[in-house]
């Protein structure tokens, strides 16, 4: 029963209003939630001249909440929530909330580790014209088996990793990937 429930859970991504990210997991962390929120390494100054590097949210107003899809729960943290959040939609005038799959999600947690360097967060539109080709990491090391399509942006290759709202992209060299044809 327990493997069946599992099965049937999906990510859900959600936003909310400018800097509240931190505030919005510890709510969801109350309430026993589980949530991710992509995170990087920022370098902020101190008093003392000297610099430290943090923690930060990479993508701004966005999580994802890991639960099974049921629009009345979803309504209920809406009303619930002491912040602003908004459930994305699959369309733009739809009803049904945009629903992420397991394997979909894992493959972006693993990209987004902050301890991998050179992963960078972009618009889905600013990628909207360019052609990329399905593959897979095959070398060994943290990024091994990452899917994506590999493109060029700027002037370098780059493995893209699209979400609703985000883009991942990382610095990879096209020698690192194989053609996927699933």
């Amino acid at each position: 029963m327990k493997g069946e429930k599992e099965e049937r859970r999906l990510w859900l991504p959600i936003q909310t209003i400018y800097n509240k990210e931190l505030q919005v997991a510890e709510f969801l962390r109350e309430q026993e939630i589980e949530y991710y929120i992509p995170m990087m390494y920022e370098a902020r100054d101190l008093p003392s001249g000297e610099c430290e590097h943090v923690l930060v949210p990479a993508i701004h107003n966005l999580l994802f909440i890991h639960r099974e899809y049921d629009k009345d729960w979803c309504y209920k943290l809406l009303q619930t929530s002491p912040y602003p959040l908004y459930f994305l939609k699959r369309e733009r005038n739809g009803r049904e909330y945009c629903t992420i799959s397991e394997k979909e999600m894992d493959n972006f947690m693993r990209a987004t580790d902050p301890r991998i360097q050179g992963t960078r967060f972009i618009d889905p539109q600013k990628l909207k014209d360019k052609e990329g080709m399905p593959v897979r990491i095959i070398k060994k090391g943290p990024l091994y088996g990452i899917t994506g399509k590999l493109m060029r942006y700027g002037s370098r290759h780059y493995v893209a990793i699209e979400m609703p709202q985000s883009t991942a992209l990382l610095k990879v060299s096209y020698t690192w990937c194989e053609i996927v044809t699933e």
